[in-house]
């Protein structure tokens, strides 16, 4: 049998300093990710082996919101291992296989958005009729495919979300606020969609997610089992979720863990 392991990567099984709770010792950690030379992302040295020793039955499809070039800097996860051979990237608007975009794969995104009209170029004075330049810092484009605001959350009125939430849900767009980032995603992009397709194409028997984010939800609900980090916006906001998809116990970067020791369980029993 072919386990699927498909996983988010920031505040699952990866985290910044600010995100990785108290309850981890400097001596634990491993750094993942670099940027601009300065250390960013980190796991803990057992999550990191837990994840190079998964049963070779098992199939790990990462799958992040980040851009090809957020997702290759995450270096440190594979170091002295073969990466693995597919990633979903950019919220399941890309698949890499070995490095590189499927292209059919995009192009049915591509014209799938465009059909529908959620494209950034249809967004952008939505998010300017409705918001103000009091709370956002920037606003990024994520390679053509969505948007999201990096924002001052002291400003920002939370109070006001569902309604932004509802506003743009009409529009074909969903909302999902982390941390500092308020994401814009076209509704037909999907981690889900992305996750099935590389599910037929290895020919998996069964799924396990994990994830943390509203944006990962619908990954978790199309899985066989599910593992929501306790910590994440998802659980956070109470999110209705189904009965199997199971809440982690612990919080922060000790989620990363107990995520990836389930995987091990679940990888022997399904042998």
């Amino acid at each position: 049998m072919t386990v699927l392991f498909a996983s988010d990567l920031d505040q699952t099984l990866i985290y910044s300093r600010n995100s990785m709770g108290m309850d981890v010792t400097e001596e634990e950690l491993v750094e993942v990710e670099r940027y601009e030379g300065k250390p960013l992302s980190f796991m803990t040295k057992k999550s990191q082996l837990a994840l190079w020793n998964i049963d070779d039955s098992t199939f790990f499809l990462p799958v992040t919101t980040r851009t090809q070039a957020q997702y290759e800097r995450v270096t440190g996860i594979f170091e002295g291992q073969q990466p693995p051979r597919f990633a979903v990237i950019s919220n399941g608007a890309v698949i890499l296989e070995n490095g590189q975009p499927i292209k059919e794969w995009s192009d049915q995104i591509r014209q799938t958005c465009t059909n529908r009209k959620t494209v950034i170029k249809e967004l952008l004075p939505e998010i300017n009729r409705h918001f103000s330049e009091d709370w956002v810092v920037k606003v990024r484009e994520a390679d053509n495919w969505f948007v999201y605001l990096i924002i001052d959350r002291a400003r920002f009125p939370e109070d006001k979300l569902d309604f932004y939430t509802a506003t743009f849900k009409k529009l074909g767009w969903g909302l999902s606020l982390q941390g500092r980032k308020l994401y814009f995603m076209p509704e037909s992009i999907t981690k889900a969609g992305a996750m099935e397709y590389i599910k037929t194409h290895i020919g998996a028997n069964y799924v396990v997610a994990a994830g943390d984010s509203l944006l990962d939800l619908d990954l978790l609900e199309s899985a066989d089992y599910g593992m929501l980090a306790s910590h994440g916006e998802a659980a956070r906001n109470a999110a209705p979720i189904s009965a199997h998809i199971r809440k982690t116990e612990n919080y922060g970067i000790k989620a990363g863990e107990e995520i990836l020791a389930r995987v091990a369980e679940i990888s022997l029993q399904r042998q």
